[in-house]
């Protein structure tokens, strides 16, 4: 039993973390709560839906590239105009989840409100590990989680535009005045975000199947595990597999469909706790005493 609640948190620790790094990623850059990362998953999802059965692997470079094109002519085209003419992030918030709106009514009226999967268009087999069976395609989501963390952090660590990244990151206007190209940094992100969560949200339609509102559910748990982890990308990483665990942990005692519950109630709580983030040092209080001023004596 421990074990597979081992598994079972790596297995759904490592979905979280992809959309929580590429959230944090993607935050860096662009500090707003980007609701249409959702839509991009569930994009992912459904063009496999439409496009593997008729061209079966040939599908996959259209369903990235599809991907991709959707998360650049957001940027493109509407949170870029949106940033010149001065939009706050809660404005961006707000355009974002009518972005989302949108694409969820067009899946629906494409696809139809019903529950689909696209187990039955490419047979994966189980991995043995002894006593241990791993569905291939859960296999697939923990090496995305870990490829991701690596790429990530190549990028952000080992590139030149990792170090735009965190320039724009910590001092944007600083960035801006000594010549980076922030809305060129922003589209580069967007489309490495767009790739990764393209990568997931086909896994997602082989793993668990999807519905038009996957997206939502998605990016919650999500942006939970990245608020709670920290601000870093590893901090990100190790705040989903908390987030799993502890959800797991829930599904022991409670029945499944209280998991959702679970992780509100998780993140309420570590946020009044660690409103920064679970692995966030908090900066020590330095004891200032101030003396005050001994009277002088009076000068004979």
């Amino acid at each position: 039993m421990l074990t597979q609640l081992i598994i079972n948190t790596i297995i759904i620790g490592s979905g979280y973390a992809i959309v929580a790094m590429v959230f944090r990623l993607l935050y860096s850059v662009s500090p707003f709560f980007n609701m249409a990362l959702g839509a991009s998953v569930a994009l992912g999802a459904y063009l496999g839906y439409g496009l593997l059965p008729i061209l079966g692997i040939a599908a996959y470079p259209l369903i990235l590239l599809g991907v991709i094109l959707f998360t650049w002519a957001q940027e493109r085209f509407i949170y870029r105009p949106m940033r010149k003419i001065g939009a706050s992030p809660m404005v961006l918030l707000v355009v974002s989840l009518g972005v989302y709106t949108i694409f969820e009514s067009v899946i629906h009226l494409i696809f139809g409100p019903q529950y689909q999967t696209l187990g039955s268009s490419i047979d994966f087999s189980a991995l043995s590990f002894g006593a241990i069976n791993i569905p291939t395609v859960q296999a697939v989501i923990i090496v995305l989680g870990v490829v991701t963390f690596a790429l990530i952090s190549w990028v952000l660590y080992r590139t030149f535009l990792g170090k735009e990244i965190r320039a724009i990151s910590c001092a944007p206007d600083l960035a801006f005045v000594t010549g980076i190209n922030i809305g060129r940094v922003v589209v580069i992100v967007s489309i490495i975000a767009g790739a990764i969560l393209c990568a997931y949200g086909v896994c997602v339609g082989f793993d668990t199947g999807m519905e038009p509102t996957m997206g939502f559910n998605i990016l919650f748990k999500g942006m939970i595990a990245a608020i709670i982890g920290g601000p870093t990308i590893l901090s990100a990483y190790l705040g989903a597999m908390i987030l799993a665990l502890a959800e797991n942990l829930g599904v022991w005692f409670f029945a499944s469909q209280w998991r959702d519950l679970i992780a509100f109630v998780i993140f309420i709580v570590l946020l009044w706790i660690r409103p920064n983030g679970i692995f966030v040092r908090t900066p020590k209080k330095i004891a200032c005493e101030i003396k005050p001023n001994k009277p002088k004596g009076k000068r004979k």
